[in-house]
């Protein structure tokens, strides 16, 4: 059952952001609709918004200022920005003109006056949910904070508007006490419970442009909410006809929810049986989906060594950390294998030098967020490397050379794309590296290590015939 209260006592303090002062926005259209539905389900939150947008003014607009449903500076770390135009995903322009904030949103054609399209926006933000309380006991109930504000803070008149959220059991809504000066006059809008989603709206009353009521709702989330500082993963493509591609990972993960009260009892946790709970909220074990992919030799280790305690159950590999992590605490561990290099490598039809690797962005641990994400590509010895193409923007790219086991120049071919905020949904996304490697790189190679082989014997049949006697 859901509960809901009206309270007082949480306090933050959180600098307003002041949009109006950093951008001149033009009055050219009116939001006829707009829907915000907020997924609380995870450690992370997604927001969909759609908005049935007029134009209002006496000439075409193909521009449309969009701006995050924020106003007090809630919003952290923004991860991905998308935008579809009537329901289906167009190359729809967005320039960011204040980060994380305010986006332009180009219209592939200009609306005519008194028209109106449907806009649909999604993105993610992530280390916006906080625990309340930050200290619990090892059998309490998780509750988290999410802060919003409760009407759309856009910088057009809004005629109808309706706020949905999603993804949680049982929650209270909560009044921030903080420093920031509320729109006055704001119409009602109480909450409901429809088919477990609680509503706010639909409301038919004009809500005027960057409307802001700061918002907490406190829900019960019982699940462990992890994020990965630091991820790298590296992968190994081979010189030679070898059907395998080797790929290792390095995480450096940290609970990010509540923190236990008291010490830590080994004892109170298996009294508990906790380890066998699936909704508890410290990281117990870890998550990875095998459904259609084929793990060969694949190995799990930590700072001590080798890791035994994982697990195949119902198409999911389950990896037991030493220890369940709570709040504040920190877990580092590698995880590797080895999979078919087909399912990734790819050889253009054009040319016979020339291939394509297309490689997923995440590796799909459940419910983590990530920092830094580096993918390492460790391409043949001597190839050369063309373009990386990316569905989503990567912070930087670098081009340099690693030397392994039988490299005889150079070294590796390395190439590495850094991400930043980011989170396991993004598993479905590939990035792609294009790459040339010709047949004669690989007899160079081969030839090489045959000459210092070819040394390397001359020179022991040399030094044999020398006579070291007195």
């Amino acid at each position: 059952m859901w509960k809901f209260f009206i309270t007082l006592g949480v306090i933050f303090s959180i600098c307003s952001a002041q949009l109006l002062d950093t951008v001149s926005f033009d009055s050219n259209w009116e939001n006829l609709h707009y829907i915000r539905n907020v997924d609380l389900n995870k450690g992370f939150v997604k927001e969909t918004d759609l908005i049935d947008i007029k134009n209002i003014n006496s000439k075409p607009q193909d521009e449309y200022y969009f701006t995050i449903n924020d106003g007090f500076d809630s919003v952290n770390e923004l991860s991905v920005f998308s935008a579809f135009l009537n329901d289906n995903l167009l190359e729809v322009k967005v320039d960011e003109i204040v980060a994380n904030k305010v986006f332009k949103l180009k219209l592939p054609v200009p609306i005519a006056p008194n028209s109106n399209v449907e806009l649909k926006i999604n993105y993610v933000y992530i280390d916006t949910l906080v625990p309340i309380p930050t200290k619990i006991s090892m059998d309490a109930v998780q509750q988290l904070l999410f802060k919003t504000n409760k009407f759309p803070y856009s910088p057009y008149l809004t005629k109808e508007y309706t706020l949905s959220l999603t993804g949680m059991s049982k929650g209270q809504e909560m009044q921030l006490h903080i420093d920031v000066n509320a729109t006055e006059g704001t119409p009602d809008l109480k909450p409901r419970v429809d088919n477990q989603t609680l509503k706010y709206g639909p409301i038919a009353e004009d809500i005027q442009a960057f409307t802001l009521l700061p918002m907490g709702l406190l829900y019960d989330h019982n699940r462990p909410v992890t994020k990965a500082v630091n991820l790298n993963r590296s992968i190994w493509l081979p010189a030679s006809d070898v059907n395998k591609v080797s790929i290792e990972e390095y995480y450096e993960l940290t609970h990010v929810g509540a923190a236990l009260d008291l010490g830590f009892s080994r004892i109170d946790w298996m009294k508990g049986r906790y380890e066998g709970t699936r909704n508890h909220w410290a990281l117990s074990h870890l998550e990875l989906p095998l459904l259609d992919r084929d793990l060969d030799g694949y190995y799990y280790t930590d700072k001590v060594g080798v890791v035994s305690s994982h697990k195949v159950v119902k198409n999911h590999l389950l990896l037991l950390p030493r220890y369940p992590l709570f709040g504040g605490w920190n877990y580092n561990f590698t995880f590797g294998w080895s999979e078919d290099l087909s399912r990734f490598l790819h050889k253009l039809h054009d040319t016979s030098d020339e291939y394509i690797i297309k490689f997923p962005i995440l590796n799909s641990l459940r419910d983590v967020t990530y920092g830094d994400v580096y993918l390492e590509f460790y391409l043949p010895e001597n190839a050369e490397f063309q373009n990386v193409s990316s569905p989503i923007p990567f912070e930087s790219i670098t081009i340099d050379n690693e030397l392994s086991y039988l490299d005889v120049s150079k070294g590796h071919t390395k190439v590495t794309v850094h991400y930043k905020n980011l989170f396991d949904d993004l598993h479905k996304l590939d990035v792609f590296v294009k790459y040339k490697y010709t047949k004669i790189n690989f007899v160079y190679k081969i030839v090489r290590i045959s000459g210092f082989v070819f040394i390397g014997l001359i020179s022991y049949y040399l030094l044999g015939l020398l006579d070291l006697s007195i």
